[in-house]
């Protein structure tokens, strides 16, 4: 099953990927990056959007 994951040392913070799909990323309030909320059942075009749409590509698909 596909994971999505977020490199907490290459995110900047920039919130994009909870603005694209909020159900599956959040900000952490404490370091101010962000994290997965919740793995999605099944990796949707929304998903891949919010993935496509981090300016550092700090967010990946894995197997």
């Amino acid at each position: 099953m596909s994971k999505v994951v977020v490199d907490p040392i290459t995110c900047i913070g920039c919130s994009t990927c909870t603005l694209v799909d909020p159900d599956t990323f959040v900000m952490d309030q404490t370091e101010f990056k962000a994290v997965v909320k919740q793995q999605p059942e099944k990796i949707t075009e929304v998903v891949k959007a919010a993935v496509d749409s981090c300016p550092v590509g700090a967010i990946s698909i894995t197997d």
